[in-house]
């Protein structure tokens, strides 16, 4: 029997398909505009909750983004017209080789105030103008676009170490995310004007993907270098849903290799995410080299949990098994617990990290989540070799 880990060795062999004391469960919990079933406030408080209170895995979030340039300045303004149900919201980014633009429709529900980001999917379905057209506009982009620079290191440095005592505190691991490709290319283009660029304009794409890697290899050096326990490539968008299988051997494959082994080289566990649209890169998937894939889809899109798991699991972990908004916000208890079950049948119990995918929204039944979370002590328990997950505190 493997002995008692902590939540850090736990996840860390679970990503590297490992001996564990018992299969992990690390979902991530997500606010909601619709008005939260249940508001945790403050980093530390949510590990108390999570970790002591419900038993489970959890994580510490690491954040190093790209730097821009000194030169660079911004201006922001809000336009109405009587053609326009919605106030327009404009913003421009001076670069030294001219203005980088965007426009969006500030619906009700606009989380942003009076900003449009560089990247959020708020932005695609509301863009009156997206931030990236043509050559030139990728041109500007890279100036917002560097790797980080030596106060942004140094920051960051001071953020991870306060970062890492509170991770330790808790025993759970630290986690950045870094590097989005074609999942930047879908929201600072649009998405539709994304997969047009990239089969009448090809250069436009393969320059911007070329400026992304660069700005990703730099952070992923630097996250190498404090130890960061795991980091995530986002490739969210960088599925069939978008583009085919020519298009991502050509387009991506060659960057991810390489940004695969920067992530690798400090000793961090590196996970890809992807959601739908896998089945027909199921082969790309497995000759790539991340330890663990993230946020697969068990329930939409018809995807065959079965396939995955016999075409990706010789080497690869997988961090989910159940659907967020079909087993959890559309779901009842005993469809969670048989959610868990299929997981664990699937995939379970050596390279599986249970959770909701891609998150557990705060204004879903909670009876569902505490359902999913209850079955997966009991499957964890049983499993051979496990000596079971630690229970949570009364009232978790």
């Amino acid at each position: 029997m493997t002995t008692a880990m902590t939540s850090r060795e736990r996840m860390l062999a679970a990503l590297r398909r490992q001996d564990v004391d018992h299969v992990p469960c690390c979902p991530s919990f997500s606010e909601s505009l619709l008005g939260p079933a249940y508001t945790w406030r403050g980093r530390a408080d949510t590990l108390d909750r999570i970790v002591r209170g419900l038993g489970l895995d959890s994580y510490v979030p690491v954040s190093l983004e790209p730097s821009w340039h000194p030169a660079v300045t911004t201006r922001v303004w809000k336009e109405t017209s009587p053609q326009e149900p919605w106030p327009i919201l404009r913003k421009e980014i001076s670069t030294p080789e001219g203005p980088l633009t965007a426009a969006v429709r500030v619906t009700d529900d606009w989380p942003h105030g009076d900003d449009i980001p560089l990247n959020s999917d708020w932005c695609v379905s509301r863009y009156v103008k997206p931030w990236l057209e043509t050559l030139e506009d990728v041109e500007r982009f890279r100036y917002v676009q560097l790797g980080p620079n030596d106060q942004a290191i140094s920051q960051g440095r001071e953020r991870f170490i306060e970062r890492k005592r509170l991770a330790n505190e808790f025993g759970v691991i630290t986690f950045a995310s870094c590097g989005m490709g074609l999942t930047s290319a879908v929201q600072v283009f649009g998405a539709a004007q994304a997969v047009t660029v990239s089969m009448d304009n090809p250069e436009i794409m393969e320059r911007f993907l070329a400026v992304e890697h660069e700005a990703t290899m730099k952070r992923a050096e630097v996250l190498a270098d404090w130890g960061v326990d795991v980091v995530c490539r986002n490739g969210f968008y960088e599925t069939m849903d978008f583009w085919s299988p020519r298009q991502i051997k050509r387009f991506l494959v060659p960057l991810l290799k390489s940004e695969i082994q920067a992530m690798h080289s400090g000793g961090a566990a590196v996970t890809y995410t992807v959601c739908t649209g896998i089945m027909p890169m199921l082969d790309i998937l497995a000759e790539l080299d991340f330890d663990a894939y993230h946020s697969i889809e068990p329930a939409l899109g018809n995807q065959d949990m079965g396939l995955v798991a016999r075409r990706l699991c010789p080497r690869h972990a997988i961090w989910g098994g159940v659907s967020g908004p079909i087993h959890i916000g559309e779901g009842t208890p005993e469809i969670a617990r048989q959610a868990v079950r299929d997981a664990f049948g699937h995939f379970g119990p050596r390279g599986l990290i249970l959770s909701a995918v891609p998150s557990i929204r705060a204004h879903w039944p909670w009876e569902n989540a505490l359902a999913m979370f209850d079955e997966w002590r009991l499957l964890a328990r049983a499993a051979p070799g496990n000596s079971g997950p630690a229970q949570p505190s009364k009232g978790g």
